[in-house]
């Protein structure tokens, strides 16, 4: 007995330690441009309230995986962290998960989106502000530049309960580079129109600022709504279209707010949604119309084959959240997020239509880099080795993340695609045209290196170098260099005057175009590309090397995008397998009186000094 009494006492006490070990919890300002100038007038300095976890001041040497919250409407990170008055205390939630052994260590993010109209929708527009690029660009960067985190997007996980469930989904399904894994709690604003009762709407139209404050919560609702979805620069003092005017629907303003309900957009994002690692959601049964659509939801996914967690339980849309968010997002984040460093592997597009399915990886003797490669390495050797492709991005990004589905597409069809910079994007950091020289150099390093994994099975004599924009004008800098077989510039062209680019660009001048001795490919997308009279006037100035340019009417963003890197992805690959791999037959496409790519819908071809 006294054994068993013991025994108690001590298993008591170990639960006590473990709820003592609290962590801390701190408010911020982070500012924000893509929030500067919003016509709400709302600040570009927002609220952040960060909680560390236990052991984050007594392990300084750790780093953790971040889960950013999103609060619901009316709501703020001061209500959630008991900061003021408060009906949740996120904090206490968390550390009586960790107690319970239901969780690990994170770290928890939570932005203010509380604004004029009492909630952002975390959505962009004039009138309240981009707060996509605020909340998947800007404040990921403050939080991994001054906490130890762990920055890349297996560590990263997202979540929210009403508008926060909603902003979830939405930055989920458009941002999947961004996060691994998402959970939506209670997701409001899924499905159905706009708030058109004459009686409200009519209200709303007479209503000053000063009433805003006291507004009901419908009324508030419905001009979040429209601030969000239906802005209007030309229409002060809110700078928004209500879904109705003098007692009529007002169909354009519908229109633009039923565009942005889930479940009217999903099925658009589901690429992307395939991309997450992990997807959960809940809602209460007695949370009317919410746990309908969050069901409806559940069944969208389930149709496309998506693995995801989808639970209804006996509740309100208030009345668990904490309870879930401690036995439910909680442990889901603790399964699915990395909580250590870990190299990047993703699957792309299924691996790409070629005959070696791809992979997009990281490789931790050129982090610097992003590397395309097939999935299997076994095949490559001999005479099969992989030719090397070394990428630039547009505008000069450390990140390749606008060309990833053009990228996979080549290397599934046995190249080795070395891209400068890393996943998920940095927009604001430029790179420098050495790190496609960087590329090369590793790629030639591996290849002669017993311990590595591409050992004798890449072909060093046959290497491209290429880029988009500000890329290609980084393989123009790069052009001369006596390794290279074959160049590509894509929706690029030097500069009549080279200081005249955005900052960071390559100072490249016509002159450099002398330096390129190997044949060249250009592919712009026709007249409305900024980039179509530099480029069509290197292609008349390069004389000395075969060179051929291709004009495609896209514009600008060339296909990369598009399924499979769309045409352009088509086009080069053909290059690549003639100039690379001695493919003949793909030659043809570029080859010939006229070349057969003149006989594709939408091209216009010229060549010099080819066949």
């Amino acid at each position: 007995m006294k054994r068993i009494f013991l025994l108690t006492l001590l298993i008591c006490f170990g639960l006590t330690l473990a709820y003592a070990q609290t962590g801390s919890k701190e408010r911020i300002k982070v500012h924000s441009k893509a929030l500067e100038g919003n016509l709400s007038g709302d600040p570009a300095d927002r609220d952040v309230t960060v909680y560390l976890p236990p052991s984050y001041q007594s392990n300084p040497e750790r780093h953790y995986p971040v889960l950013y919250i999103l609060h619901g409407f009316t709501d703020s990170d001061s209500q959630w962290f008991g900061w003021e008055d408060h009906w949740i205390n996120l904090q206490t939630v968390i550390e009586q998960s960790l107690a319970a052994g239901l969780s690990k260590e994170m770290i928890v993010v939570m932005p203010n989106a509380f604004n004029r109209f009492k909630g952002s929708m975390y959505a962009s527009s004039a009138t309240i502000g981009d707060w996509e690029t605020f909340i998947t660009q800007e404040l990921i960067r403050h939080i991994d530049s001054n906490y130890r985190t762990l920055p890349n997007k297996a560590s990263r996980g997202l979540a929210g309960h009403s508008m926060g469930g909603y902003g979830t989904l939405r930055l989920g399904m458009k941002y999947p580079d961004v996060y691994a894994a998402i959970y939506a709690l209670s997701p409001c604003c899924m499905e159905g129109g706009a708030a058109t009762n004459p009686e409200m709407v009519s209200k709303l139209e007479a209503f000053t600022p000063e009433q805003l404050q006291g507004a009901s919560f419908f009324e508030i609702a419905a001009l979040a709504t429209s601030a969000a979805f239906a802005p209007n620069p030309q229409n002060p003092p809110f700078y928004l279209d209500l879904p109705a005017k003098d007692g009529s629907p007002r169909q354009e303003a519908i229109n633009k707010i039923i565009a942005n309900r889930t479940l009217t957009t999903i099925d658009q994002y589901i690429p992307n949604i395939k991309r997450l690692k992990a997807i959960g959601m809940d809602a209460g049964t007695q949370d009317r119309g919410i746990s309908e659509a969050t069901k409806k939801l559940h069944e969208v996914l389930d149709s496309y084959q998506i693995a995801h967690l989808y639970e209804s339980y006996e509740g309100d849309h208030l009345n668990r959240i904490a309870e879930r968010i401690e036995t439910k997002a909680l442990p889901f984040f603790s399964e699915h997020l990395a909580f250590q460093e870990s190299p990047i592997s993703e699957i792309i597009e299924n691996g790409g239509m070629g005959k070696y399915p791809a992979v997009m990886s990281s490789e931790s003797s050129l982090p610097t880099h992003t590397i395309f490669k097939p999935q299997d390495l076994d095949p490559f050797g001999g005479e099969n080795k992989l030719p090397v492709i070394a990428w630039g991005n547009g505008a000069c990004f450390d990140s390749p993340w606008e060309h990833v589905n053009f990228l996979n597409e080549i290397a599934s069809h046995g190249f080795l695609v070395v891209a400068i910079g890393t996943m998920p994007k940095q927009t604001d950091v430029r790179s420098k045209s050495q790190k496609l020289l960087d590329a090369i150099d590793w790629a030639i390093a591996q290849n002669a290196d017993p311990n590595s994994p591409y050992y004798q099975k890449i072909d060093t004599k046959h290497i491209a170098v290429s880029g988009m924009s500000c890329g290609g004008l980084q393989t123009i800098e790069v052009a001369g260099d006596p390794r290279i077989t074959t160049v590509g510039v894509f929706n690029s062209g030097v500069l009549g005057n080279p200081g005249a680019g955005m900052p960071g660009m390559p100072q490249v001048s016509k002159e450099h175009l002398q330096k390129i001795k190997v044949p060249t490919l250009y592919l712009l997308g026709g007249e409305s590309d900024i980039a179509y009279g530099n480029g069509m006037d290197d292609f008349r100035r390069i004389n000395h090397v075969p060179v051929f340019v291709g004009n495609l009417d896209v514009g600008h963003g060339g296909t990369y995008g598009q399924p499979h890197g769309g045409e352009f992805a088509r086009v080069a690959l053909n290059w690549y397998m003639w100039q690379l791999k001695g493919d003949e037959e793909a030659g043809k496409l570029f080859t010939g009186n006229p070349p057969a790519l003149a006989k594709s819908a939408g091209w216009v071809v010229e060549k010099k000094n080819m066949d």
